[in-house]
């Protein structure tokens, strides 16, 4: 299997020292396996937690540039109603795309939105998907926009890293030159106004690195 971006040994990897977490990860990769045989699967990727929207309508909305800022300005219960709503939102959104490409007549369409494990945090999700795409997944289709997203970006590395086809929301091939066209001009675009961007300069750079 192909090295995991957050480590082939799942109890090496700081942040998942929780024996909770690290189980129900194990749980449910068991659970897919009695569903889907291995590299069998459509994986498609869309923004759920970051993404346009997320800069767009949640930041510039209360005129902060990050979460972290967002968070000092409306404090961790109101953060909470923000987040889920736009979750929600996300989701809705990543429903509409699998169900658009069933009805093209693809099968064995995964979308990993609607999945909620409690007492996971992003990085927890990050990982489970990453692990799923490596041993599930024969190609990943991208949504409109995925370029802003930190967790579509970072598929998009492992989809490359695992030699895997790649296509935008259009069926078009997503090659790894036009895909880091697109993130770059994502960056840049949300460098200039004012956004902070680091695990999405740190995916790009990942991507840079597997062109290299």
């Amino acid at each position: 299997m192909a090295e995991l971006y957050y480590g082939t040994d799942v109890f090496a990897v700081p942040e998942f020292q929780n024996r909770k977490v690290i189980d129900e990860i194990k749980m449910s990769m068991s659970a897919f396996d009695c569903m889907l045989p291995d590299d069998a699967g459509i994986y498609c990727s869309s923004d759920i937690t970051t993404g346009k929207r997320f800069y767009y309508e949640v930041l510039k909305r209360y005129e902060v540039r990050s979460e972290d800022e967002l968070r000092e300005k409306l404090g961790a219960e109101e953060l909470k109603r923000v987040q889920t709503d736009l979750i929600q939102a996300n989701v809705a959104r990543g429903i509409e795309f699998a169900e658009k490409l069933r009805e093209r007549g693809l099968i064995n369409v995964v979308t990993p939105g609607p999945y909620f494990a409690k007492g996971f945090d992003q990085q927890h999700y990050l990982y489970l998907w990453e692990w799923f795409i490596i041993k599930k997944i024969y190609e990943v289709r991208f949504n409109f926009d995925w370029e802003y997203s930190n967790g579509c970006t970072l598929e998009y590395a492992i989809a490359v890293r695992k030699g895997i086809p790649r296509f935008d929301h259009e069926g078009n091939r997503l090659e790894l030159e036009s895909a880091i066209e697109r993130v770059e001009a994502a960056v840049e675009e949300l460098r200039k106004n004012g956004f902070v961007i680091g695990k999405l300069e740190h995916n790009l750079e990942l991507m840079q690195t597997i062109q290299r």
